[in-house]
């Protein structure tokens, strides 16, 4: 009988060198190594190891997932005391960022509308702060530069959520929905279903202007439409509707699209100058164009509203102007109560809209014969 010959044992494969290193690591951490707790750059690591830096990231990585490792952004990477997951939990946040948009108008200079209602929807977020014992840290930043303006307060704050006022970039926000943070958008939408939103009505407050316009009378309205439509599309098509459901005209020529500056008031004056037959009416994006259109028209010899009436669409307070206006101040405690409740208890995201009241004024009247 044949003996079968001895089978040859397997051989051990030599550790990777991203396990190598993490090994060097632990082992560094378990003697002291690192006395200030502070690891040298990746860098740094890969030189003395004789490694890339590549490898050094990812051993570092591993580290990190079971907690030995904890790398704080543009400081460096420490180590993790046992009882700091514990302490982080057991102190919430205490704050909540409010990062408020800004809008370039142009001609080099800088547009005023949102200014007095950014001034009450912050006030009355800071007041629903305050009662919730929470501090609101708010932020000012060109709608170009709100990524960059969040990542200074979240550098500095906890932050038990966020509210971006008038602005939010898709990508930004997506991102903060992944990261579980709460976040609200104020004065803006999306259509992001995930992020809860509060803002104004505008489509019906543009409907429910031209119907107080076809009331008195008019059948030919314009609308002095802000440039930037993309940013606002309601309220263009709110006074689309609004011709619809008062079977008034509607004239492409008729929406005119200016900046929110006193030159761009001058050139919706001369253009509805050049208009035949000439509105009777004319419906402004806001009430600082209202009140800049207004201006304009009187070097024409145009009165209102003996000549062409004249209504707002909310904003700043002008004394006299007929406009429809949103309770900013309300909208601002709307958006932290909004943000608190998320917080709590995530469930489906809220998506409040508030309304417009009609204020009367002494810029409109039924049209001359």
């Amino acid at each position: 009988m044949t003996t079968p010959p001895e089978e040859l044992g397997r051989l051990e494969r030599p550790p990777c060198l991203t396990t190598r290193v993490e090994q060097m690591l632990r082992q560094a951490i378990a003697e002291g190594r690192f006395p200030d707790g502070r690891l040298p750059t990746e860098v740094e690591l890969a030189k003395q190891l004789g490694v890339s830096r590549e490898t050094v990231r990812l051993a570092a990585e591993n580290l990190q997932r079971e907690g030995l490792l904890v790398k704080i952004r543009r400081k460096g990477t420490f180590l993790r005391p046992p009882s700091l997951p514990e302490r982080i939990e057991a102190a919430p946040a205490t704050c909540i960022g409010y990062l408020q948009a800004g809008y370039p108008a142009g001609e080099g200079q800088e547009e005023a509308v949102t200014r007095q209602v950014s001034a009450l929807m912050v006030q009355g977020a800071l007041e629903e702060a305050s009662a919730a014992g929470l501090r609101l840290v708010v932020e000012h930043a060109a709608y170009t530069q709100i990524g960059q303006a969040l990542g200074r307060l979240r550098q500095e704050q906890r932050l038990r959520g966020v509210i971006f006022a008038h602005y939010g970039e898709e990508k930004l926000l997506r991102r903060m929905d992944g990261l579980g943070l709460p976040t609200v958008l104020l004065d803006h939408d999306l259509q992001l279903t995930r992020i809860p939103s509060v803002r104004e009505d505008s489509f019906e407050a543009a409907r429910r202007a031209v119907r107080y316009l076809a009331d008195l009378g008019h059948r030919r309205v314009a609308f002095v439409n802000w440039r930037r439509e993309d940013l606002n599309p309601w309220r263009l098509q709110g006074y689309r509707q609004g011709l619809r459901d008062a079977g008034l005209p509607r004239r492409r020529a008729w929406e005119l699209s200016v900046a929110l500056t006193r030159a761009g008031a001058g050139e919706a004056v001369r253009q509805f100058l050049a208009l035949r037959p000439r509105p009777t009416a004319l419906y402004c994006f806001n009430n600082s164009l209202a009140a800049l259109v207004m201006g304009e028209l009187v070097p024409h010899g145009l009165e209102v509203p003996a000549a062409v009436s004249v209504l707002g669409g909310g904003g700043e307070e002008v004394a006299g102007l007929t406009c429809h206006q949103a309770d900013w101040h309300r909208m601002g405690r709307m958006a932290v109560r909004v943000l608190l409740r998320a917080a709590a208890a995530p469930a489906t995201p809220e998506h409040l809209l508030c309304p417009h009241e009609i204020r009367a004024g002494q810029t409109t009247a039924a049209p001359q014969a």
